[in-house]
């Protein structure tokens, strides 16, 4: 075995950016390293230090795919390298190593799954099968396609003749070509209903009650902003639209933002009840809901998409022109080459045959 090489690095290197590809392992000899990720629950910027004597670069480059961390330095440090085969020879002969990482990325694992169920309020997971896609989707809905594509590929291995097969192929093949989640998939449901009646008016007006009117969270829960946004926000996602409204209801009148990414939460929170409102069928209010949230942030970063949806909407409602011109103009907003803008620019003509 060569055995492993030693790099000194100055404070601000970057050991090895996110997406690159390398088989190289590391250890932290002396000094200080920061892992810089995005969280899978909240989409957020997250930093981790290593700790000396620690692995990292480890998972990437057994799975060979590409890294989902930034490794940076900070103030200096000195590190070990191994290549992946002296690392494969180095650790076969020390099974306790074997061991205590196949524990650690266990419990990675383990709580990955676990964060996942507490924010969809699910104790217990509910069918194999459906865990399955929803985790591959979250990922997905993350802009982790590497993640999200392995998690459709295994539910087609174990139910190639499963309710979700069609889609766990459409999915996957997306996610592998790297192309964002598409607005218009039908949520993923756990009754495999293929159409949703329009909510009705007792459960809008419950809705649209005062926080003071209606349940509580409960003790114990984070009632964040930010918790909050991202627990309405994987309602959405799994179709519990209802539930998803309320939340961003309620986060619509919270004035206790201390950050402006928070603020940007509850700004948005209009835009996300007017997509809950399209959800449940329900599209005059959706459609007022969207043109509220224009109205109210005209340089909002959901404001393309209000348009878009708007546009959606007048041409279920059977008002041709009025799509037609939605859609022109949301073709025409920047970006320009976005996969919003080329749906608005063939639904345009589309219209305009």
């Amino acid at each position: 075995m060569a055995g492993p090489i030693i790099r000194t690095y100055k404070g601000g290197s970057i050991i090895y950016f996110e997406k690159d590809r390398s088989e190289d392992i590391y250890v932290l000899r002396q000094g200080r390293v920061v892992l810089t990720y995005t969280a899978i629950d909240s989409g957020y910027e997250v930093k981790e230090d290593v700790r000396l004597g620690e692995f990292f670069g480890v998972k990437s480059a057994l799975g060979k795919y590409p890294r989902k961390e930034t490794a940076q330095v900070v103030g200096g440090a000195t590190v070990l390298v191994f290549k992946l085969s002296d690392f494969e020879t180095f650790v076969a002969e020390k099974t306790h190593l074997i061991l205590k990482m196949m524990k650690v990325f266990s419990s990675q694992l383990r709580l990955v799954h676990k964060k996942l169920r507490e924010i969809l309020g699910q104790a217990e997971a509910r069918n194999p099968a459906f865990e399955l896609m929803n985790v591959a989707e979250v990922f997905y809905k993350n802009n982790n396609f590497e993640h999200a594509a392995y998690g459709f590929a295994k539910y087609l291995e174990h139910y190639p003749s499963g309710p979700y097969a069609g889609r766990a192929t459409e999915l996957q093949d997306l996610a592998r070509k790297g192309t964002p989640y598409p607005i218009n998939m039908p949520p993923l449901v756990y009754d495999a209903a293929s159409t949703r009646a329009p909510m009705s008016q007792e459960n809008l007006q419950n809705i649209m009650k005062p926080a003071a009117e209606k349940t509580n969270l409960g003790a114990g829960t984070d009632n964040t902003i930010t918790s909050l946004y991202n627990r309405a926000h994987t309602f959405l996602n799994v179709g519990k639209f209802e539930e998803a409204a309320g939340i961003f209801k309620d986060l619509m009148v919270r004035t206790d933002f201390k950050y402006d990414s928070e603020k940007k939460l509850v700004d948005n929170a209009l835009f996300q009840m007017g997509v809950c409102f399209l959800k449940l069928n329900s599209l005059d209010t959706a459609s007022n809901t969207f043109s509220a949230y224009i109205k109210k942030h005209p340089s909002g970063e959901s404001v393309k998409e209000s348009l878009f949806h708007l546009a959606e909407i007048a041409e279920q409602q059977g008002d041709r022109q009025r799509a037609g011109m939605l859609f022109g103009k949301v073709a025409l907003l920047p970006p320009e080459r976005d996969s919003l803008s080329q749906k608005a620019r063939q639904k345009a003509k589309e219209l305009s045959a």
